[in-house]
């Protein structure tokens, strides 16, 4: 496959960018004093490393009650001018520009990390962050055009390349101006698109004047707003076309979606690839040769290249792909694609993980915002070459297994079913997780090409042979499905009667075992609340099987991060799936499930299987066994703890690196 379109050269005013890949501005929550932290600075520099076109850095903000973080870099106070110099030096250092973005998170903020009003063009709150904001009053319009200027100057200052204005996807404030779905002013502020346009004009206008002819100037607009009475592709076009015509920007960069679908805003795996580049192509369209650079879930290097082939932009934003794999552009070059660490949209390690004050990460990039320790360049070989026998061949496994070899240890790799890839390649097999399957070919082909000696079909055991002349044994033999109700013990339940039964079946027991149930299903969720019930109920009803839900929670699914659930939950209405939330199963017979629901009794007839989706236990007996006999064993992943991909690939690579 030849990705030449993308790996030439594009010149963007003064700069000639080596590729056309990009990194778009994306939050981090690496600044926990708001300032840039070295954590910034290694996070940079391992994606300038491993050779991109143009990193644009997020979110600076602009005012302080425009901060969309609480680890949000506070780009108008001037103390940041060091630590944004600190990373454009590493940036620099490897022959990668570096623009920040400029933002007022308008409604999309959160006045708990502020104690300051929000502010919109007009009184609508967020539907995601469900807080009123105020209307703006002259004064305010007056301070964010000040404030954007004045953070600018610090950019400019601290020796980046650019500065790129906000004005894109959710209620950021300039892109809420622009909409009329957000925007219900009567003043010189609303109404058509002149009055629309006039704040943001305005940025522009003061950006330029601050940093002068010289330097680059980009901006974020949303091609659509995809939401009742807003900004439609056309009427894009023309804000692409005015924005222009004052001279003072240098690129476009097209996105969509406002939050009144949330996750349209950054896709996860249901949603399609490339989402927005119909939008990118369309403003490409309307300004010529005026640079325009596509986003969207263009995680696939070939897709990546079709698109500049195809004329629809000038550069593509591969931002999460550069989260699970910062070397994406070098392995290209090297003719390894398939070494490349493709992002599988999963949201799980990077965006979910902003709501709970973390820094990003990534499923199965362990270095991920832990590049200090964990990043390019840090893996050592070991002082001794040691024989490492690890048991199981799931994701937690194989990652100890490559990065084992990778440090010169001698390695074999123990798995008791016929293939590698555990409980995430039984997931991948469900319609719609297929992505996940990444994961396990990922590890796959790097254990494979590292000569690691794989032995499946093989269960381990403390006196057996396969674990002879280890110098250390890692078990990572993952978990099992309890067939029980752990949940129900939060409810004074000691016990369930009838999970025994042989229409009570476990997810494995779809997944692997090949039971086939009866038309009439029920799917119990023991407020695990993830992915796993809902994907399995969501199959059964494709099927064409009659499926209930069952969950304690809520709603189903209510684990799952806001940019996942809405879809999810969308799935369920159009399949005709019935929910049960606020449900305790207390009984299960032939042919009936007895629940507790919402405080009152309840029997679901007609149950002619019953699924159980929830919690796992670990499954550990051989470390233990081993723990006693005093051999040197460690272990990792769901056989510490039943958990996530996450825990076991973040999990693994530490152990062997302390091997």
């Amino acid at each position: 496959m030849s990705y030449d379109a993308l790996l030439s050269p594009f010149r963007l005013k003064h700069l000639t960018l080596r590729n056309r890949v990009m990194m778009t501005a994306h939050v981090t929550n690496m600044a926990p004093l708001h300032v840039p932290s070295d954590q910034h600075v290694a996070y940079y520099r391992d994606r300038a490393r491993g050779g991109i076109g143009l990193i644009v850095m997020g979110f600076p903000s602009v005012h302080p009650a425009g901060t969309n973080n609480v680890q949000e870099i506070a780009g108008y106070d001037p103390r940041v001018v060091p630590g944004l110099r600190a990373i454009a030096d590493a940036v620099h250092e490897h022959d990668t520009p570096i623009i920040a973005q400029l933002g007022h998170a308008g409604r999309q903020g959160n006045s708990a990390y502020t104690m300051l009003p929000l502010m919109a063009p007009s009184a609508i709150p967020c539907p995601l962050n469900r807080e009123m904001p105020k209307a703006m009053e002259p004064e305010d319009l007056d301070e964010v055009v000040e404030g954007h200027a004045t953070t600018a100057a610090h950019v400019r200052e601290a020796g980046l390349d650019g500065v790129e204005i906000h004005s894109a996807y959710g209620g950021y404030l300039l892109s809420s101006f622009l909409s009329p779905y957000m925007n219900e002013r009567d003043d010189e502020y609303g109404g058509d698109l002149e009055g629309r346009m006039r704040l943001p004009l305005r940025v522009v206008r003061a950006v330029r004047e601050r940093v002068g002819p010289d330097y680059i100037v980009g901006m974020q607009i949303n091609g659509s707003d995809f939401s009742p009475g807003g900004v439609d592709l056309p009427e894009a076009q023309v804000i692409a076309q005015r924005l222009i015509a004052t001279g003072a920007l240098d690129y476009l960069v097209v996105k969509g979606s406002t939050y009144f679908v949330a996750h349209q805003n950054v896709h996860d795996w249901q949603n399609p690839r490339a989402l927005w580049l119909g939008l990118a192509a369309g403003i490409k369209e309307a300004v010529g040769d005026f640079p325009v650079f596509a986003v969207g879930r263009i995680n696939d290097p070939v897709e990546a290249n079709a698109v500049i082939e195809r004329g629809q932009a000038d550069m593509v934003a591969m931002t999460r792909q550069h989260i699970a794999d910062p070397e994406t552009v070098r392995k290209l070059i090297e003719g390894r694609p398939e070494d490349v660490r493709g992002c599988i949209s999963c949201n799980q390690g990077c965006l979910d993980m902003l709501p709970k004050g973390r820094h990003i990460t990534c499923v199965h990039n362990p270095a991920a915002g832990y590049e200090a320790e964990l990043g390019l360049g840090t893996l050592r070989r070991a002082e001794a070459a040691k024989d490492v026998v690890v048991v199981g061949g799931g994701p937690a496994g194989m990652k100890v297994a490559e990065t084992a070899a990778r440090r010169g240890h001698r390695v074999r790799l123990l798995e008791r079913r016929d293939r590698l890839g555990g409980q995430v390649r039984l997931a991948s097999n469900v319609p719609g997780r297929h992505e996940v399957g990444e994961v396990v070919r990922y590890l796959e082909t790097q254990v494979r090409k590292l000569g690691i000696d794989v032995r499946c079909d093989v269960e381990a055991t403390a006196d057996g042979d396969d674990l002879e002349g280890a110098d250390v044994v890692v078990v990572a033999t993952g978990s099992r499905p309890v067939r029980r109700l752990i949940g129900v013990r939060s409810h004074q339940l000691e016990d369930v009667d009838g999970l025994e039964l042989s229409h009570v079946h476990t997810s494995w027991d779809l997944l692997e075992g090949g039971i086939e149930p009866t038309h009439d299903v029920i799917v119990v969720d023991d407020g695990e609340g993830s992915w796993k019930a809902l994907s399995i109920a969501s199959h059964l009803a494709r099927s064409g099987h009659a499926v209930q839900l069952v969950t304690p929670l809520p709603f189903v699914a209510a684990s799952l991060g806001p940019y996942s659930i809405g879809p999810y939950m969308q799935t369920v209405f159009e399949l005709g799936i019935v929910t049960h939330p606020f449900s305790i199963v207390r009984r299960v017979t032939e042919s009936a499930v007895e629940l507790t629901k919402e405080g009152r009794p309840v029997t679901l007839e007609h149950a002619g299987s019953v699924v159980l989706c929830g919690w796992h236990e670990p499954v550990a007996d051989l470390y233990f066994d081993l723990k006693a006999r005093g051999a040197t064993v460690l272990r990792v992943g769901d056989a510490v703890a039943a958990r996530t991909i996450l825990h076991a690939v973040h999990e693994g690579e530490r152990a062997a690196r302390a091997i």
